[in-house]
């Protein structure tokens, strides 16, 4: 019996580095799969980065043109503010 019982229960030596090594495994792959989550993160946030750019950008080229555009309304006579429009034809 005690021989079956040495077979079923390793030595204490064995527990203790198969312990060290599943700790060494599990640490390993924990820091591969949050590396590999982070890097996912910094994808998407990069790809947000651009599209927020991009976007800001059609802003400033919208806001051009508006300012364009009241410009061009300015110096038209008759459409300023204030301006009257009494002795003016159509052409």
């Amino acid at each position: 019996m005690t021989e079956l019982a040495n077979f079923f229960s390793p030595a204490p030596v064995y527990t203790i580095v198969s312990v060290a090594a599943a700790c060494v495994f599990g640490f390993i792959a924990g820091y591969i799969l949050r590396s590999a989550v982070i890097a996912k993160h910094k994808k998407r946030v990069l790809s947000l980065e651009d599209e927020m750019l991009a976007n800001h950008s059609r802003i400033l080229e919208l806001e051009k043109q508006v300012t364009d555009l009241k410009n061009e309304r300015i110096k038209i006579p008759g459409n300023q503010p204030g301006i009257s429009n009494i002795g003016l034809k159509a052409s």
